[in-house]
């Protein structure tokens, strides 16, 4: 009876040190590439529900060949130095895989790309701290913006709208976290009755396996196993619910950019409205476009609608703008950069002085 006791311990002791060292190992070898979602974590102490996880590092495989690093504040990109230097203008971002540059180098994403746009006519430093998450919505955006945002000091807020903001977020936190990150309120959801069934709240012993890289790699290599993607029916029928938005989603659009706007005060917000790739087609109607300018004229922002300049690159030829179907390309994060820049001096939002011929829509 000891011998086999002892062999039991024997193998179990083996079996912790074996384990003790592939964890080690797990955290010190860069991750393996297409592990997108080990860039996130659930946040149940948080009102926006799971982040980047700071430090975070993680590579795209195959023909984009990205990576992505996230700070220790849980961002992509640089630290921005926080109290804000004096004298430097500072402009918060906020928005989902667009914003955060999904596909595409840290530098070539819009954001930077506005930084380096204004920077060499202002008439004092101008930086840009991106505080995207991938997956996120308006309600996670807001969320996150209170909680976080103000220690930035922003002299300017920047929201990235995408369409896919007005559709049911269960998908996109599911899918960015790909542990599901339980009990989501109401507010979340552009339109409540329509929600799916809530997802269960994960359990203790999953928030703990997150902790652990080989438990959080083998959870993920099952759920990626059991995961289905929607087709492309599934996307085409999710464009045309929401182009145009319903009354029910313009107003739950209204209410979370304007918790945006309260938690700024007085500093201006800035809606920046994506347009997606099947609204560069010639004749494509832009009806989410004008809704979205309307809804900011009246409640007390400025949107920019990008779909001009977008169609206007389309026109010209060039390198695609479009990754897929909501995510722009190196070109495209390009022509939001640049168009951003023109049209926030263009507003007198900015210091910089503002250039006649590109102060056009």
């Amino acid at each position: 009876m000891r011998r086999p006791a002892a062999t039991a311990a024997l193998f179990a002791a083996a079996l912790l040190v074996a384990l003790g060292i592939v964890e080690g190992l797990l955290r010190v070898l860069p991750p393996r590439a297409g592990e997108l979602r080990g860039l996130h974590e659930p946040r149940p102490d948080k009102p926006w529900l799971y982040g980047a996880r700071p430090n975070a590092q993680a590579r795209l495989a195959g023909a984009l060949d990205v990576r992505y690093a996230i700070n220790a504040d849980g961002f992509r990109g640089p630290r921005v130095a926080r109290p804000k230097p004096p004298g430097t203008f500072r402009i918060v971002v906020l928005g989902d895989s667009v914003a955060f540059g999904y596909g595409v180098a840290e530098p070539d994403a819009f954001p930077r790309v506005l930084e380096r746009a204004l920077a060499p006519r202002a008439t004092r430093p101008i930086e840009v701290a991106n505080l995207s998450v991938s997956g996120y919505n308006p309600y996670t955006e807001a969320a996150l913006f209170a909680d976080v945002g103000a220690s930035y000091e922003p002299d300017l807020v920047l929201v990235q709208f995408c369409v896919n903001d007005l559709a049911d977020p269960t998908l996109h936190f599911d899918a960015s976290t790909l542990l599901g990150v339980g009990a989501i309120p109401d507010a979340a959801f552009p339109d409540p009755p329509a929600r799916r069934a809530p997802p269960h709240a994960p359990s203790r012993l999953a928030l703990a396996c997150r902790r652990l890289r080989t438990c959080a790699l083998l959870a993920d290599a099952l759920a990626a196993a059991m995961e289905r993607r929607p087709g492309s029916g599934e996307l085409a029928a999710a464009l045309r619910s929401s182009d145009p938005a319903s009354p029910t989603q313009l107003a739950w659009l209204r209410a979370r950019y304007a918790e945006i706007l309260a938690a700024a005060w007085p500093v201006p917000l800035v809606v920046a409205a994506f347009p997606y790739a099947t609204e560069l087609a010639p004749g494509a109607p832009a009806r989410l476009q004008a809704q979205l300018v309307a809804l900011g004229d009246d409640a007390g922002w400025t949107t920019v609608d990008l779909l001009p300049a977008f169609r206007r690159a389309a026109e010209a030829g060039g390198a695609p703008l479009f990754l897929d179907v909501w995510h722009p390309s190196r070109a495209g994060h390009r022509v939001a950069g640049e168009a951003l820049a023109a049209q926030l001096s263009c507003r007198g939002l900015v210091p910089v002085p503002a250039d006649g011929p590109d102060c056009g829509p």
